[in-house]
């Protein structure tokens, strides 16, 4: 290996940083490679539902932990550029997903795939992680690997029929995996590449952006991830919404609330004050969650200026507009500042449910189409 395993990071990190990016379409001979999104939804669940198809990738997952791993990976589009693509045969039925994969604490960008049974035993596998390597070779990838468990000799094969050789191994989330290296020739003839599908796969249901007086209420970026993680890491800033995570679990989340505005057309914004990302505010729904909720969460050096009152109120107004009939907010009885930011918005008690175990009280939101005209600035705000 020509460089050393600390070049390779540093390379990969660049590249992630804006370097380097992925088209939204692939087309293979035999397959039809998308970014996943929404629409993938009900083959993707399936998938992570099937025992054997995950043994090696944590075991099956249940449909709200499979859509969060979902909205996890579209929301990797956002952030870097690239991510997994669907596996589609040209008439569209779902084979499974292959593609880009770079979370926090990665050394290098990984190639990873996961194919439904139905697909087994066809060579889509390695079809579209070769289209992939040649494509990411094309477009400047520093290096590519995938990381596969020792036992898991269906992906070993896959990987060497695709270039790629063994080179060692690494720890990652505190289990052992072997390194398979792909060759990276930029004059590799590429897979054919959809131009025209270089865009948002999703239509939006709610601005990519609002302005307030104080406030920008704009996408979740790369450069936000540093005070997204301290925040993260605030055990008491995250009493309430399941607890303290380190910077692997804290970039899985960021990427998975960019990823919701793909999959639902709306989500949480990050929201700046001065340039600098304060928290989140905004339309909280993933896959099992009670109803669709206006949610915050600011950063303790934040609080008491009512920012969260200011970013609320404007999303609620935008979501009116667009035409939401019901917005609700989950709150832990224990939790007094956000039940003090929901009696300020004017919103009340209308019944409880469960989040992570806890009883919480469901504030329901007056969706006044008098304040909600008032908006239009904001709906209207330059993104």
């Amino acid at each position: 290996m020509s460089q050393r395993p600390a070049d390779l990071t540093r390379s990969a990190r660049e590249a992630a940083r804006g370097g380097f990016s992925m088209p939204m379409t692939i087309r293979t001979e035999r397959l039809v490679m998308e970014a996943l999104g929404g629409h993938h939804a009900a083959g993707f669940l399936s998938l992570w539902d099937d025992p054997d198809s995950m043994r090696f990738l944590g075991g099956a997952l249940d449909a709200p932990q499979a859509w969060a791993r979902l909205a996890r990976f579209a929301g990797q589009w956002s952030l870097h550029g690239f991510g997994h693509y669907a596996l589609l045969t040209r008439s569209g039925e779902f084979q499974g997903y292959a593609g880009l994969w770079f979370p926090h604490g990665w050394p290098e960008i990984e190639v990873g795939y996961a194919l439904h049974p139905a697909g087994h035993g066809r060579g889509y596998a390695s079809e579209a992680v070769r289209a992939i390597r040649a494509v990411a070779s094309q477009r400047g990838v520093p290096s590519l690997v995938s990381y596969i468990d020792p036992r898991n000799v269906a992906s070993q094969r896959v990987a060497e029929a695709a270039g790629a050789q063994a080179d060692g191994s690494v720890e990652l989330r505190r289990s052992m995996a072997e390194i398979w290296r792909y060759p990276v020739d930029p004059s590799a003839e590429a897979a054919e590449v959809d131009a025209s599908a270089d865009v948002l796969w999703e239509a939006s249901a709610m601005p990519l952006e609002i302005r307030t007086p104080r406030l920008r209420l704009t996408q979740w970026r790369l450069e936000h991830f540093d005070r997204f993680a301290a925040h993260a890491a605030d055990p008491v800033s995250m009493r309430f919404t399941g607890g303290a995570m380190d910077a692997e679990e804290a970039w899985r989340d960021m990427a998975a609330a960019a990823g919701q505005w793909a999959l639902r057309g709306y989500g949480v914004y990050a929201v700046e004050a001065d340039g600098v990302v304060i928290g989140g505010v905004g339309l909280l729904h993933p896959f099992g969650w009670p109803e669709r909720e206006l949610a915050w969460s600011l950063a303790a050096d934040a609080r008491g200026r009512g920012y969260a009152t200011e970013a609320a109120r404007a999303v609620r107004a935008v979501a009116a507009v667009q035409g939401a009939s019901r917005l609700v907010s989950l709150v832990h009885a224990d939790n007094v500042a956000s039940r003090r930011v929901a009696e300020r918005l004017g919103a009340w008690p209308g019944g409880t449910a469960e989040l992570f175990g806890e009883p919480v009280t469901v504030f329901v939101h007056p969706m006044d189409l008098d304040e909600a005209a008032s908006a239009e600035d904001a709906l209207l705000a330059p993104v």
